[in-house]
């Protein structure tokens, strides 16, 4: 009952009441009387309640009001909705009124029935408080302890000038520990500073629900109140606000790794106001600003206008900076080497130097710089124990630097094609940090090793592998670059460390196995000076030292052998002996000493301290040791006819070419009974064979040799075969020392185009040509050009050789010697003096080359003090 329905009903029940009272008094006499004033006494009451209730009743529903519209007559809803769905606070007056009526208060609603068939209903919100701008909605981080300014700091600073859109979207996009985060709360709050913005929403976006959240919150603060209370619908009104508004807004969404929980919620690009051109605008900036930071680098997340920034680790003037800074006031201060060097250690990783310097701190009665660094250093000790324990984290981190990846992989794991990130990962982190080569981690071995992660599923191929790495690289945990043959992964030495360590991620057996695999299979025999030769000792380097155990097992792993080889085919002689000389410890201990593969060992320590320069040696060890191969492998092992080839070899090299030859030559038919004519070795000991015959003294017999061996292999190799390049090599250089000089030089100029074409123009092979090109061209008196193609050749050895190269220093030493010869024995000799320091430390002193260059730099000096004598 509405109340002027109640007000009525008093003023009937007054009367009624009243009527009644005067009756009884009238009729009823004295006996009447108490009930007579009874009824007038209710008929009182009746009368006051009514009177009140009338007084109580709003002014404004008796006042004209505006007509409600017909389309909001047409569509209200019955009466008896209405009054079910008001709770105790909804202004709502009903009733039988006409026309229109003056709404006040905050929500107050008109219902207006028509016929007793048709509600009019009319809402109106009074005007309400503008917001105090400007307004934050959530919580931004709080700056780290000692914040490292960087150039990335400036990027973001940077408006929309030259961008396609007014609102200016960057993704920070990198690995887990770059700083991210903080990168974008010091932008943000930047703005605040300068009063360069009027809204600021920080959204974890993390899960989408919390974006959405996120959005509603920032409705409300928007709206003074207007908000949906469903918050899927008041995001959308918040995502409306932000393309109508005026206002200076910028929305950042933290830790965004899965762009499916933003879509349908990304902030505009654009709004109606700024297509209009304003001079204000375009004077104070964007409208809006959107920054995202992400570990991800999915397209999705680049679309409309938005821009990827590269967020990487600090440069090592940032690192420096940062740790002089953390460090400071500690009892034992650190210098500059040991801040740069930690810097180094940890990758100037952003997170890992806060956590270290923090746990620096922490311990500064009993812990330095240096100090610090050697337990990081010592692997045996686990990562987590490097870095502060969970509840001491400084800058309010959630995770220690030991499990920041974790939840990365384990992403990436979910990513297609599912469940192969999590072994690659595995692979990844036995290798080598600075990059790995793509065509090892799709090879084969992999392919095998993919297949036993998950036996249930199809082989996977290929491109399997290719997209698992892809997977990785979305999340950041690993970079790629280049293309083909060079493509390469890159890996954070962290976050390797933290792959080996975690128990999801420890590699095993199979890991360790599959990678040696991996790299001998994509290990060409001929790139040894080359960058991929370089590359590919690397990650064998790293892997001997995170899993040398497992390459042991059956024995010596040819992994390990073909690194070696690389090594000192690559120039780097000391280094070969030095590392098969580590291999013959550990084969030893492991294997015993008449174990086959500590034979072989012993058989390359001999071989690489022979070229090394201690020829005599290697003559001496070379026959001891195929005497012993011989009682333990037996006469007719190839590994003890290989061993006795070497032994004629370097005799031949010590000074005894005769006997020398004349135990090739016994050879040979042995070579060529065991193995046949074809085989390897058997080609290689002709080649050895024609050597000696020329260095006994006939020259035109190793010409013939080295020629019918040529013959013989064009028919089993092909022509473009490495080992006939060299064999073409080798002839056209017997021929020059036969007096032969013309033949020489256009044989090596028929092979240089063939060596550029096959082996390509940096290979070391192919830069030997050319010098003796060069070298022939000197001998026939064209000192000039072959002085100028020398100094070409140089400058391109020591870029790709490296300045401790054998053939850089026969370089040198073919300049100095053609100088003399042009007319100037005093630079001859005093280039060659310069030479002799290097040649000692690379070759030795009983190095043949070492005796050559002191007999030619007593020459030349000779020669200049006899010209001086003559002037």
């Amino acid at each position: 009952m509405t109340t002027a329905q109640w007000i009525r009903f008093g003023l009937v029940a007054a009367a009624v009441l009243g009527a009644l009272a005067g009756l009884a008094w009238i009729v009823g006499g004295p006996p009447g009387r108490p009930l007579a004033w009874a009824g007038g006494g209710a008929a009182v009451l009746v009368l006051a309640a009514t009177v009140t209730a009338r007084l109580r009743r709003p002014a404004s529903s008796e006042a004209p009001a505006a007509p409600v519209p017909a389309s909001v007559a047409a569509t209200a809803p019955a009466p008896a909705a209405a009054s079910s769905s008001a709770g105790p606070t909804d202004n709502t007056i009903a009733g039988g009124v006409s026309g229109g009526t003056v709404l006040q208060g905050r929500d107050l609603t008109v219902h207006q029935p028509t016929h007793h068939t048709v509600i009019d209903t009319q809402i109106v919100h009074s005007p309400t408080a503008e917001p105090d701008w400007p307004v934050v909605v959530g919580v931004l981080p709080n700056e780290a302890d000692h914040f490292q300014h960087r150039e990335l700091t400036d990027r973001l600073s940077h408006t929309a000038k030259d961008h396609p859109t007014v609102v200016l979207g960057q993704v920070l996009s990198g690995m887990g520990g770059v700083g991210k985060t903080q990168l974008a709360a010091h932008h943000a709050r930047a703005l605040l500073a300068k009063d360069a913005i009027d809204l600021v929403v920080w959204v974890p976006a993390a899960e989408r629900a919390t974006i959405v959240q996120a959005y509603a919150d920032a409705a409300r603060a928007v709206s003074a109140g207007h908000a949906d209370e469903d918050p899927d619908r008041a995001a959308l009104q918040f995502l409306t606000w932000l393309q109508t508004t005026d206002r200076r807004w910028l929305v950042v969404l933290d830790n965004l790794d899965v762009p499916e929980h933003v879509r349908g919620l990304w902030p505009p690009t654009a709004t109606p106001s700024a297509t209009e051109g304003s001079a204000a605008e375009s004077a104070s900036g964007p409208l809006g600003r959107l920054v995202v930071t992400t570990r991800r680098t999915d397209t999705a997340l680049a679309g409309r206008g938005r821009a990827f920034i590269d967020v990487g680790t600090y440069t090592p003037a940032e690192a420096h900076t940062y740790l002089a800074t953390a460090l400071a006031g500690l009892p034992s201060a650190p210098d500059e080497a040991d801040l740069a060097a930690l810097a180094e250690d940890l990758g100037h990783l952003p997170l890992a130097l806060s956590h270290a310097a923090a746990y620096v701190r922490d311990r500064r009665d009993s812990m330095t710089c240096a100090s610090y660094r050697a337990r990081l250093r010592d692997q045996r000790g686990a990562l987590e124990r490097m870095f502060p324990e969970r509840e001491s984290l400084p800058d309010d981190y959630a995770r220690t630097v030991a499990t920041t990846w974790s939840m990365s992989v384990e992403h990436a794991d979910t990513l297609t094609p599912r469940g192969l990130a999590l072994p690659m990962m595995r692979l990844l982190s036995l290798l080598d940090p600075t990059g790995v080569p793509v065509k090892a981690l799709t090879s084969s071995p992999v392919l095998e090793y993919l297949r036993r992660a998950h036996p249930d599923r199809p082989e996977p191929t290929e491109h399997d592998a290719d997209d698992a790495l892809s997977a990785l690289a979305r999340l950041h945990l690993v970079t790629r670059s280049g293309f083909g043959d060079d493509a390469v992964v890159g890996v954070h030495r962290l976050v390797q460390r933290a792959t080996r360590e975690q128990r999801a991620t420890r590699p095993d057996r199979g890991t360790a196995r599959t990678a040696a695999d991996a790299l001998v299979r994509v290990w060409p025999m001929r790139v040894h000076a080359s960058a991929l030769g370089h590359r590919l000792r690397a990650n064998t380097a790293a892997l001997v030292e995170h899993a040398e155990e497992w390459l042991w097992e059956d024995g010596l792993h040819p992994v390990v052998t073909r690194f070696g080889e690389s090594l000192g085919k690559s120039g780097a002689l000391s280094q070969a002996v030095a590392h098969w000389t580590s291999v013959l410890d550990t084969a030893g201990a492991r294997l015993g000493g008449d174990h086959r593969d500590t034979l072989f060992t012993r058989h390359q320590v001999v071989l690489w301290r022979g070229m090394a320069g201690e020829a005599n040696y290697a003559a001496e060890a070379f026959a001891a040791l195929a005497e012993e191969m011989t009682r333990i492998l037996g006469a007719e092992d190839s590994q003890t006819m290989a061993t006795r080839v070497q032994s004629a070899r370097w005799l031949g090299r010590a000074g005894g070419e005769q006997s020398a030859r004349r135990m090739m030559e016994d050879l040979l038919p042995d070579l060529m009974r065991l193995l046949g004519p074809d085989h390897p070795d058997t080609l290689t000991t002709r080649g050895h064979l024609a050597s000696l015959r020329g260095k006994a003294g006939d020259a035109q017999a190793a010409v013939d040799t080295y020629a019918a061996l040529l013959e013989d292999e064009h028919r089993m190799l092909g022509h473009d075969h490495p080992r006939v390049l060299l064999t073409r090599g080798m002839l056209a250089r017997w021929r020059g020392r036969a007096k032969d000089t013309a033949a020489a030089i256009a044989d090596f100029e028929a092979l240089l185009p063939d060596q550029v074409r096959v082996l390509g123009p940096d290979h070391p092979d192919t830069l030997s040509t050319r010098g003796q090109i060069a070298a022939w061209r000197g001998v026939t008196g064209d000192h000039e050009r072959a002085l100028q193609e020398l100094d070409a050749l140089r400058a391109d050895q020591l870029r790709h050789l490296g300045p401790d190269h054998p053939h850089l220093l026969t370089t040198r030493h073919s300049q100095a010697r053609f100088l003399g010869a042009a007319g100037d024995p005093a630079l001859a000799a005093e280039l060659i003096a310069d030479l002799m320091p290097d040649q000692l430390r690379i070759l030795g002193p009983d190095h043949p080359k070492t005796h050559e260059i002191e007999a030619d730099l007593e020459h030349w000096r000779r020669r200049a003090a006899r010209e001086e004598r003559g002037a």
